[in-house]
């Protein structure tokens, strides 16, 4: 076969690496090539071996580049690190020499402050720590250490003891732990949170986006149920721009904490800033429910309805103050009912013993009897109701 039967390289493309057309991978080219860039890429991709391995090729790159820049970084080879072999006798003698020598020192040096410490200190020598590599005992002061430690919790071993493993119960500690470093997290970062806005300098525009950028952040708090937080931040906020929603929010916020009085304050805010607004009305008419007002909810409960007579809370709320009313008027009618009695005339005796008298002396004897029983009766009556 002759070479016209071998497929050329000329025309192959390039190589994956450095994008390089494969006809400069050639003797040739090598030689005739001056850039030292463009020979550290040839040669990096002739000894990653991605278009086939030619040792003499390579060996012929790295002269190449040897006699155009010989501190190339590409013709830099890793060392293999240093053992006795590599030093002469008297180059190892001398290292070894160093070392030991060096030890040595240290030790004279730690052996010293010792013993100055102790010298120093004579109280403190049962309660230092053991030297590191020393066969010294461990002393008093660490043993009582040792005793201070909380003893590990008791881990099941054996499938019966797993059995009378109570799992919920754990598992409840666990969250009574997490819940108390919440509450307490959660109060020393109220700590530090500031209840007024500084505002000096700012414009009105300026105030009010500062305004809804601390509302929000309220809103974030209440939705997660931080209710506290939420409180402060609407605070923030109101202090920065007072606002109908900043205040009907902390309203929200504080029912929820039930503070009924604090609650019922930011209601009046927002009626005095904008009469007959829907949500303060129903908020007031929960703090009027919770504190025993029950007349005044149901007023503004029904000045909810007539402007939106399909309010579902206004007619739930509603509905159960009416029947907490309902409730509250038995126990008062009881209070003041009283007892009643039968009024009977009662006739005197004497009418009886003198039947045979004239009608004269029935008419005025008896007429005077009758009208000294009623008397009695009047003077009687009102001791018998109050009773």
């Amino acid at each position: 076969m002759t070479a016209k039967d071998y497929p050329s390289l000329w025309g192959f493309g390039t190589t994956k690496t450095f994008k390089i057309p494969i006809e400069h991978l050639d003797f040739k080219y090598i030689e005739k090539c001056s850039d030292v860039k463009y020979l550290e890429k040839i040669l990096c991709v002739l000894r990653s071996g991605e278009e086939g391995y030619y040792p003499e090729l390579t060996e012929f790159c790295e002269k190449r580049l040897k006699g155009l820049a010989p501190k190339s970084r590409a013709l830099r080879k890793d060392k293999p690190a240093a053992t006795a072999s590599s030093f002469t006798e008297e180059e190892w003698e001398k290292i070894d020499g160093d070392i030991k020598s060096w030890v040595s020192e240290i030790k004279r040096e730690e052996s010293r402050m010792h013993f100055h410490e102790t010298e120093t200190f004579p109280g403190m020598k049962d309660h230092l720590p053991p030297v590191r590599g020393s066969n010294s005992y461990l002393h008093v002061g660490q043993e009582k250490h040792s005793k201070n430690r909380p003893a590990k919790k008791k881990i099941p071993r054996d499938y019966a003891e797993w059995d009378k493993f109570d799992v919920e119960k754990e598992c409840s500690k666990i969250d009574e732990d997490y819940k108390e470093k919440t509450v307490i997290d959660n109060k020393s970062h109220l700590s530090k949170i500031e209840r007024k806005v500084d505002t000096a300098g700012l414009s009105e525009k300026d105030r009010g986006l500062l305004a809804i950028r601390e509302k929000e952040k309220g809103n974030e708090a209440f939705n997660s149920g931080d209710y506290e937080e939420a409180v402060m931040y609407y605070t923030r906020s109101i202090s920065a721009l007072p606002t109908v929603a900043a205040y009907n929010n902390r309203a929200q916020a504080e029912i929820k904490l039930q503070n009924w009085n604090s609650a019922f304050q930011d209601c009046e805010k927002v009626l005095q800033l904008e009469p007959g607004n829907i949500k303060a009305l129903l908020r007031r008419a929960t703090t009027y429910k919770h504190q025993n007002k029950l007349q005044e909810a149901i007023e503004d409960l029904r000045k909810v309805l007539d402007v939106e007579p399909d309010n579902d809370l206004a007619k739930k709320t509603l509905s159960e103050v009416e029947r907490d009313v309902k409730n509250s008027e038995p126990a008062s009618k009881t209070q003041t009912k009283g007892k009643r009695m039968v009024i009977e005339e009662v006739e005197n005796s004497e009418d009886e013993d003198e039947k045979g008298s004239g009608r004269k002396h029935e008419d005025g004897s008896g007429d005077k009897s009758k009208m000294s029983s009623l008397f009695w009766l009047c003077r009687k009556l009102p001791a018998y109701i109050m009773s």
